[in-house]
């Protein structure tokens, strides 16, 4: 379901391509199973999510100030009438821009006041004066108005998408399910359209210590399962947050403990470890790797603590049954501000903000009741299933007995020498790489040809590839 422009990374992660690979199955062929008629993503929602998100886009590139030069960019605190900021994250985004689309300037101003900055690239964006900020939401609201006939056109093709990902989400096909795709591994090759950005980098990379891999994050050079014009950050994506988290889920029970909740949205683990209601799961490994990149003092929307709350809400309720017990002892027992517990407030509001990206393009991940089989709404992240599910996911993933960051440490280098290898002419452009967890687990990595310095920036930086941002 944000980010990575970082805001809306995980979404475009989820599939970063105008022909959805590999979030949508409606591949030719695939039987697909009839959906009850709910009404869930209505149009109006799917416009003012839309609506939302180009204002979003509109802010940024506003706070960025395109049209200045990346000297004058740089000094724009001394010499341009109002400073550039670096980066508007997707969680601060969503605090701000409601309060440029309201109605009353007055209203929107004084609720932009309110907002209390965590980061320096917040204070910078809450640092304008009025009149620059009556100047930017009469801007925003005059652009959002010229742009109605492509923002509903825009929703009727969201429309559509969203009844075929629907029509996929029960299917019984099974293209990509866990099984296959483990013993079969996910083939990376190099996209022949743009090759010959690979060598120039190449040669700007050298053998100094940042990774051709940073240098090409943001550049659609790989075919990742076939699907060309891919990003390396897709790649990554797709096998350590989907691949990499469902083998966990799998080894570690947890798939088995809820099975329930996974079969009340089609059994993705089942069937395709890759469409909508894989990010389920995958938002969830993705958070933990763009949580690396946040500042220390960054301030979530949902806190760790309002999640600890929640649950203490639960079980005085009578809420909480045994499933949700695991969950509910390892929130309890985590020490507050210790590296779990901000990753955990982070990752979970990481999810919260791009679901809304998911739901403009890719329609929300529909429920059934698991007896009647009939559809009972969204999949709601805040139900105790789901939060025990997220909260012992994030968990397994930090745990030590798990390796998650030595095997995405792994993949990294995988990954750089692959590329590397092309850029210096050691293999074809037609030689792709295929990989799997077990073979990548047992190369031995000694016999690496990079920099010993690259491979430590890799290991210090292992997040670097969730976020469109330079890591420096």
């Amino acid at each position: 379901m944000t980010q990575h422009n970082p805001e809306t990374e995980a979404v475009e992660l989820m599939r970063d391509h105008e022909n959805p690979h590999p979030m949508i199955g409606y591949l030719i062929g695939n039987r697909s199973l009839e959906i009850t008629e709910v009404e869930i993503d209505k149009p109006a929602t799917i416009e003012r999510l839309e609506r939302e998100y180009r204002a979003s886009q509109f802010i940024r590139s506003w706070y960025m100030q395109p049209d200045l030069t990346p000297l004058d960019r740089s000094l724009a605190a001394l010499y341009a009438p109002m400073h550039a900021v670096e980066s508007v994250g997707n969680q601060f985004a969503k605090k701000i821009v409601t309060c440029f689309l309201e109605t009353d300037v007055d209203t929107g101003l004084e609720r932009f006041r309110e907002i209390s900055p965590n980061t320096t690239d917040e204070e910078l964006a809450l640092l304008i004066n009025d009149e620059q900020f009556g100047y930017l939401h009469r801007s925003l609201n005059e652009h959002i108005e010229e742009s109605q006939n492509d923002i509903e056109a825009s929703v009727h093709e969201s429309i559509k998408r969203i009844k075929r990902t629907d029509s996929y989400q029960f299917s019984s096909n099974t293209p990509r399910s866990l099984e296959k795709v483990l013993n079969k591994g996910m083939v990376i090759s190099i996209d022949p359209a743009n090759k010959d950005i690979i060598k120039e980098y190449g040669a700007v990379a050298g053998s100094g210590i940042l990774p051709l891999t940073e240098y090409l994050k943001n550049e659609r050079i790989l075919g990742v399962s076939g699907f060309m014009g891919s990003k390396i950050s897709l790649a990554v994506h797709d096998f350590m947050d989907h691949v990499w988290t469902f083998d966990m889920l799998q080894k570690t029970g947890l798939l088995e403990k809820f099975s329930g909740l996974f079969d009340s949205v089609g059994n993705p683990e089942m069937t395709d470890i890759f469409k909508r209601e894989g990010e389920m799961v995958a938002s969830i490994a993705f958070g933990v790797r763009y949580f690396q990149t946040m500042p220390s003092a960054f301030g979530p929307l949902v806190r760790s603590s309002r999640l600890e709350e929640m649950l203490d809400e639960y079980f005085v309720e009578g809420r909480l049954d045994a499933i949700h017990m695991d969950a509910y002892r390892t929130i309890k027992s985590l020490k507050k501000g210790s590296m779990e517990w901000q990753s955990l407030g982070f990752t979970f509001s990481n999810y919260i903000t791009e679901l809304d990206e998911q739901r403009r393009k890719f329609g929300t991940i529909k429920q059934r009741d698991n007896k009647t089989r009939k559809i009972i709404g969204e999949l709601d992240p805040f139900d105790p299933d789901y939060l025990s599910f997220f909260i012992e996911t994030h968990h397994q993933i930090l745990s030590s007995k798990n390796k998650h960051r030595n095997d995405l440490f792994r993949f990294h280098i995988l990954l750089e020498e692959y590329l590397s290898s092309y850029a210096n002419g050691r293999i074809p452009v037609d030689q792709p790489l295929t990989l799997n967890l077990d073979e990548l687990r047992a190369i031995d990595f000694k016999h690496t040809t990079l920099p010993h310095q690259r491979i430590q920036w890799k290991y210090r930086n292992y997040g670097f590839t969730a976020t469109r941002d330079a890591i420096i």
